[in-house]
């Protein structure tokens, strides 16, 4: 696999440690959201634990409180270099067709 992994992934913090993280840091919820982009709302739901925060501003929310990891932060999306073939036709039968096409193409303009 192509794939890459962080060795250091960042602990997450549970819905007590994160509503702990803005009282020590001086944040409101709402000035938290504000400053993230967040609806009240969303942080809100977030740090009651109402909802899994699957999709949506709950999920944003999440992230942005450390309490979810990012979408992207674990694997790189691998580049596939798969060839696509039709259904029972081997790889080469294509290939041959393909050179076999441009090469009539090529012999008609002179």
């Amino acid at each position: 696999m192509n794939a890459k992994r962080r060795t250091a992934a960042p602990a997450l913090r549970t819905a007590e440690q994160a509503r702990q993280w803005l009282i020590d840091n001086g944040l409101s919820v709402t000035a938290f959201a504000e400053r993230h982009g967040l609806d009240r709302n969303a942080v809100n739901n977030a740090l009651r634990s109402s909802s899994r925060c699957r999709i949506g501003k709950t999920h944003d929310a999440a992230v942005a409180l450390g309490m979810k990891a990012a979408p992207d932060s674990h694997t790189d999306s691998p580049v596939s270099t798969r060839v696509r073939t039709a259904k029972g036709k081997p790889c080469n039968a294509i290939v041959k067709k393909t050179a076999a096409k441009k090469a009539s193409k090529g012999l008609g303009k002179v």
